[in-house]
Order: C-alpha cells, then structure tokens, then sequence
C-alpha cells in the first residue's frame, strides 16, 4: 500500500513539475502600508501581543495552561 501511495505521489509532482514550467513568471514588487514594523516597536513586544491573542486562557500578564498542554 506505502508503495502505491509513493508512486502516485511521485506521478503527481511529475505532473506539477512539468505543469509549473510553462508558468509565465514576471517579477513584481507589491508595495504595502503595513509590511514593515513601525520605529521605536520592538519586535518582542509583537511576539507578546501575538502569543498573548492565540493563548486559550491569559489573563492580567500571564498566560494560564496546563502544562504540557499548550504544545
């Protein structure tokens, strides 16, 4: 069974390879409000508002989870 799965799976980036080569590619550069980080933000005060809004449970300066269950 591994070894059917690994043949069509082989087939198939095959098939993509060839298909992405007659892919016309043009280089551009997109240019946008937001893509860099403002003066004087660090970037660990990011890191703490990004991992503070995915935390299931924070409260106050703490983040509340079980240990090991947060993994």
């Amino acid at each position: 069974m591994t070894e059917v799965i690994q043949k069509q799976a082989k087939e198939i980036l095959e098939m993509f390879s060839k298909a992405i080569e007659k892919v016309d590619v043009k280089e551009t550069v997109a240019e946008r409000a937001n893509d860099r980080r403002k003066e004087g933000i660090s970037k660990a005060e990011i890191d703490k508002k990004i991992m503070f809004f995915n935390a299931p449970k924070a409260r106050d300066n703490c983040i509340e989870a079980e240990r090991g269950d947060w993994v």
